[in-house]
């Protein structure tokens, strides 16, 4: 799907974001980047217009131009061969995957001619969520339970609004007080992480953590998202910004933080954390490639083929869940099969 905003633009709106609070063990920072670092003006590029960003925080920027990585898919292996599933909902311009659970089944969001809305994919079926009359809807994140995090929008309505999605009935979870909720991943004890904001840019955004009713958000760094977390809240995996264009992963583990960059780049996103401790995400805003961070250090992981790629999820047995421009432009969701690909 190729993006109808100037690429500096939805590089602006790609950093807005996400909060919540809370005491913090001693902070461990990683390098700082490197030297030179890209940086933007946000002066004239002020929105407020949600729905943008949503689209935008929603995988990146959909920009389909550029060369492809890799040649094209046939002179290379199939995605079969790769060990990965190319998921589409029929009729979408654009497929999303976001989050995947122990058992294989994967949420999204997909864009047609009605609008955005959520999906379940499970074996091959797909089935359509959206928050009871909502104008959009993702679903980004799904427990072994089948409980789905996502975030909605209303008609008329600035704010956007946390939802979960539990034996078939819509609670709306929002964090009370603040304009923007965005609930990223839900984890098999039930901890919710996520970020939540009151404009689009950098100043207010902060990663959280909710149990049930209780919120608790991350008061370190003035600029955070929390978009992943392991059973029990020992682990969470996330995103930190400075400016613009240069974000930062981290991860904090029992309330100790610390940051890293995939090597040379100066924009790397941390999206997901298995129960071990295996994070994912993906470097580069535009260009961008998946990464896989554990025991062995950080590996480039990327679709056969594809303009970009970007993994969002990851399972305990490590499969992951992500999206790709094909040779085309065209945006599909995939579920790749633990430790394929790299």
């Amino acid at each position: 799907m190729k993006s109808p905003y100037p690429a500096a633009v939805l590089i602006a709106l790609l950093v807005a974001g996400c909060s919540e609070s809370g005491p913090l063990s001693p902070v461990e920072v990683g390098d700082p980047p490197a030297a030179g670092a890209a940086s933007l003006s946000l002066s004239g590029m002020m929105t407020d217009d949600e729905d943008i960003m949503m689209a935008v925080m929603g995988g990146g920027i959909e920009d389909g131009s550029g060369e492809t990585s890799f040649g094209s898919m046939s002179s290379i292996m199939s995605l079969e061969e790769a060990g990965i599933t190319q998921i589409d909902v029929p009729g979408a311009f654009a497929t999303r995957a976001f989050g995947v659970n122990a058992v294989g089944q994967v949420v999204g969001s997909y864009t047609g001619a009605t609008g955005t809305h959520g999906f379940l994919w499970d074996d091959g079926e797909i089935t359509t969520i959206k928050f009871p009359l909502a104008i959009s809807t993702e679903a980004w994140g799904i427990n072994p339970q089948g409980d789905i995090v996502g975030r909605y929008r209303k008609a008329a309505n600035p704010r956007t609004f946390g939802f979960l999605l539990r034996d078939g009935i819509y609670t709306d979870i929002s964090v009370a007080n603040h304009l923007h909720t965005l609930p990223i991943k839900i984890s098999p004890s039930g901890e919710i992480a996520g970020c939540f904001h009151d404009t689009n840019f950098l100043m207010d955004m902060r990663g959280y953590i909710q149990r049930g009713s209780r919120v608790s958000s991350f008061e370190a760094l003035p600029s955070t998202m929390h978009n992943g977390v392991t059973p029990g809240g020992g682990v969470i995996a996330g995103i930190s910004f400075t400016a613009p264009l240069l974000a930062r992963a981290y991860v904090i583990t029992r309330g100790v933080y610390s940051e890293f960059g995939y090597p040379g780049a100066t924009f790397t996103q941390a999206w997901d954390v298995s129960p071990t401790g295996t994070v994912v995400g993906y470097f580069n805003a535009v260009d961008s490639h998946g990464f896989v961070r554990d025991n062995n250090g950080l590996s480039q992981v990327d679709v056969p083929g594809a303009r970009w790629t970007r993994i969002f999820g990851i399972n305990p047995q490590h499969d992951m869940a992500g999206t790709f421009a094909d040779a085309a432009g065209m945006i599909h969701g995939f579920l790749m099969q633990g430790g394929a690909n790299r």
